[in-house]
């Protein structure tokens, strides 16, 4: 869609769009502006371009929820069961377990591996043109109750769990990104992230 800065355009998606659909993806900015439309009936006038994974797994969690309730109230055949979340340092996504997705911790590696691809313009890639901006490991909420931490292992380097929201098992997994540092192409880059992560899940 994309821009999710336009209120009118927000809340005819709300209505007119996600209700009916099963799987949906965005960049971090645009979640943080349709979380907010979705619970607060209006924009963010700042959205941070570089979020903690704790923050955007929480926004990610309560948009399901609140699109899943769109599904009911619209009476729609279909209901939310999948999120894809791309940002400059990391892919996410959620599925609903023991349904038509599959191959999530590889759906989330090739996403982050087509993002630098893509802006690097190249199938190649050049460790020297890279770098990391995560650490070894993340907290999965900014509950201050919950202390849960998810490390990344070098052998095992997409960090996938297992959560319940609200009554749905689901599976998260989140890839770090090898951020191109020399940028040949920008535009269509979040188009090509959410495909790559899409067509695995897809695929027969």
């Amino acid at each position: 869609m994309a821009s999710y800065v336009d209120l009118e355009l927000l809340k005819h998606l709300t209505t007119k769009v996600l209700p009916y659909v099963d799987s949906v993806g965005m960049n971090e900015q645009e979640l943080s502006n349709l979380n907010s439309v979705l619970e607060r009936g209006r924009v963010v006038v700042v959205a941070d371009s570089n979020p903690r994974i704790a923050t955007a797994l929480d926004q990610m969690r309560n948009t399901f929820r609140l699109i899943r309730q769109k599904n009911k109230k619209f009476g729609s055949k279909r209901k939310l069961t999948r999120m894809h979340v791309h940002t400059l340092a990391y892919q996410a996504i959620l599925t609903v377990q023991n349904l038509k997705w599959k191959r999530t911790p590889a759906a989330a590696a090739k996403a982050s591996l087509t993002a630098h691809r893509y802006v690097c313009n190249t199938q190649n890639i050049n460790l020297e043109k890279t770098k990391l901006l995560l650490d070894d490991s993340f907290s999965t909420t900014t509950d201050n109750d919950n202390s849960s931490r998810v490390f990344f292992e070098a052998n095992k380097p997409v960090a996938c769990w297992e959560e319940t929201i609200e009554s749905d098992k689901v599976e998260i997994c989140v890839a770090p990104v090898l951020i191109c540092t020399e940028a040949q192409l920008t535009a269509g880059a979040g188009d090509n992230i959410s495909a790559a992560g899409l067509v695995l899940q897809v695929e027969i």
